[in-house]
């Protein structure tokens, strides 16, 4: 039941944000009394703590997958851009960026621990950046953090901008265009 409950709540987190969710949604949208949702999650914090790690763990080895894989950093980007695209046609956009939103509301480790997640999705994207930077396939400036800062939150905010204009299809294109403009060759 606690899974159920988490798949309603990210998806309400994901069109609402956090703050805009009650304990009575949850209970309406699996079927319980919300005396009972409190059973499995006891409060606002746990819920956000729980949606945070279940984000890391369902996300990261995706992202770790592309980083590790052979290819060059262009196609190592777009297939990154890839993942955010996926998410978004499922109905299921960045949760950290529909958590980060709210973040000055979360609890001190609930939002400690955001960005240690955040934190976690830099430094596997500063990889494809260094990586890139060594073979000479991007070109950009600063550091790889600074680059894979620029480029995760571009990709959060375009799923929001898609979202707001009602079309995913540019989702692709947008992505697309912005790895073409760092590619060397």
């Amino acid at each position: 039941m606690k899974e159920e409950l988490l798949d309603a709540a990210e998806q309400m987190v994901q069109d609402r944000g956090l703050n805009a969710v009650s304990f009575q949604d949850l209970a309406d949208a699996v079927g319980l009394r919300k005396a009972s949702v409190f059973h499995h999650i006891r409060n606002k914090e746990a819920l956000a703590r729980a949606l945070i790690e279940r984000c890391a763990t369902k996300h990261g080895p995706h992202y770790a997958a592309v980083v590790e894989s052979h290819a060059d950093a262009p196609e190592k980007l777009r297939r990154l851009a890839g993942v955010f695209e996926a998410g978004l046609r499922e109905r299921r956009p960045c949760l950290l960026a529909a958590l980060g939103g709210g973040r000055n509301t979360l609890p001190e480790v609930a939002a400690r621990e955001l960005s240690d997640t955040a934190k976690g999705a830099v430094d596997r994207f500063a990889v494809v950046f260094d990586q890139g930077r060594t073979e000479g396939s991007l070109r950009y400036t600063g550091s790889p953090t600074d680059a894979a800062t620029g480029f995760f939150a571009m990709l959060q905010g375009l799923q929001i901008l898609v979202r707001s204009l009602d079309d995913v299809e540019r989702f692709r294109a947008a992505a697309e265009a912005y790895v073409d403009s760092i590619t060397t060759s």
